[in-house]
């Protein structure tokens, strides 16, 4: 049960916070309770640790015949390949998780009629999204990084050394996070005026589309690809590309760089075209 406070919280900057505050409290303790959460991140961490096993293992037996033995990959390109192996996957499944458990937040809140409490609160729809936003990407970001740390220390056991799990963080705060505050930020603007089997549809087939093979092409390879295109061959080399990498894509540090900047003001700019979207809806349905 969801503890209500007896005193509303009052004008002014400190009253901001206060309804920032508990609308993150009011979010986490949602998500965390809902049984559907910690099922889906089961299954997406199970595919990911099996995964993750089965690349540690083979790259750490080479058959004599095998590609990375026949073009001389050194250790330090062994790791930086399991990290984009880990990596890879990582943001496919829980980017996804991450969209499809967010995204009935919004029509949760319309359908138990949540809005209209929010409009008596006097910071109106402004902390609303901003606490909205950080109380569901807090919610999942700690169950990933919790899979991804176990996957760092099952490859540590498996006889990896120590530095893949720096690399396997330095890639979950590189690559991850901007793009799923991107996700976070994208699901709950489309999910604040289209239906939900719209948004779960759509932007799961984005993602996909944005995170596998085909993202190399076309607009899956422009600078807001949020699967780490343009930032794994920048931090995280290898001596000798690998054959499946688009032969005429290009990649530096300034768009790796670029293309992490251009995530976060994605989230940015969502952020306020939802506030913007409830802000529009409260209008019209006051002057109908």
């Amino acid at each position: 049960m969801i503890t209500i406070p007896h005193v509303a919280p009052g004008n002014g900057l400190l009253g901001a916070f206060g309804q920032v505050w508990a609308t993150i409290r009011a979010e986490i303790a949602m998500q965390w309770r809902r049984w559907g959460l910690w099922v889906t991140f089961a299954c997406a961490a199970g595919l990911l640790l099996l995964l993750t096993i089965q690349a540690a293992t083979y790259l750490l037996h080479l058959p004599p015949n095998s590609i990375y033995v026949q073009q001389h990959y050194t250790p330090e390109d062994l790791d930086n390949l399991m990290v984009y192996d880990t990596g890879i996957y990582g943001s496919i499944f829980f980017g996804f998780v991450v969209a499809l458990l967010v995204v009935d937040r919004v029509g949760r809140d319309r359908h138990l009629g949540m809005f209209e409490l929010q409009r008596a609160a006097p910071q109106g729809y402004a902390s609303y999204v901003l606490g909205k936003f950080l109380g569901n990407y807090v919610a999942v970001l700690v169950p990933t990084l919790l899979v991804y740390l176990l996957c760092a220390l099952i490859s540590l056991v498996l006889g990896w050394p120590l530095v893949l799990l720096l690399k396997l963080m330095q890639a979950f705060v590189l690559v991850f996070v901007p793009s799923s505050l991107a996700a976070v930020g994208l699901t709950l603007w489309l999910s604040s005026f289209l239906p939900l089997r719209v948004v779960q549809v759509s932007f799961s087939l984005l993602w996909l589309y944005f995170n596998t093979g085909l993202g190399r092409y076309g607009f899956g390879a422009s600078i807001f690809n949020p699967s780490g295109l343009y930032v794994y061959p920048v931090f995280f080399p290898l001596t000798t590309p690998m054959l499946t990498v688009y032969p005429n894509f290009k990649t530096s540090m300034q768009l790796a760089l670029l293309n992490i900047a251009v995530l976060l003001l994605t989230t940015i700019v969502a952020l306020f075209l939802t506030y913007g979207s409830l802000a529009f809806q409260r209008h019209r349905e006051e002057e109908a």
